[in-house]
């Protein structure tokens, strides 16, 4: 499964990063900041049209980045790997999996549609990330990500 960081588009100093449960974009400073934002994509390719989740490639292990409906369509990172009730882990996985997209502002890069909620895609909004729909240029360019090689080596 290959290895990855992603940065915005429109803020190209700023990464997704998870830490402890919440996912943003910020600025890289430490070599923890680059651990929290390396992830490994599951899906059987890094292609467009592929799905997948991007779960943390470092420790701690087993954090996939989630839609949390109930708060808002607030992106988290979700502790998944424990999860006993095969219903709670369907829900997780539904919840995490993304269509990688060209990125409508700039198909050069990438966009991820949610599978469960197929109307929206993975942005970010005041340094947070969301999972909402997409149409002025602004959400458009909050939508889109770059994809570089992982940012730490540990991974």
């Amino acid at each position: 499964m290959p290895k990855l960081s992603l940065f915005s588009n429109n803020f190209p100093d700023f990464f997704i990063v998870e830490r402890s449960g919440d996912v943003d974009i910020s600025k890289i400073e430490t070599d923890e900041d680059r651990r929290n934002a390396t992830f490994e994509w599951t899906g059987p390719a890094l292609d467009f049209g592929e799905s997948g989740r991007l779960v943390r490639a470092t420790l701690p292990l087993g954090f996939c980045l989630r839609i949390d409906a109930l708060e808002g369509f607030r992106v988290v990172g979700k502790f998944f790997t424990g999860i006993i009730d095969p219903d709670v882990a369907e829900e997780v996985r539904e919840d995490s999996t993304f269509v990688l997209e060209r990125a409508e502002i700039d198909p050069n890069q990438a966009s991820f549609r949610s599978v469960r909620f197929p109307d929206r895609f993975l942005r970010h909004r005041d340094f947070h990330l969301f999972a909402e729909p997409v149409n002025t240029p602004g959400e458009l360019q909050d939508a889109c990500f770059r994809i570089v090689p992982p940012l730490s080596s540990e991974a």
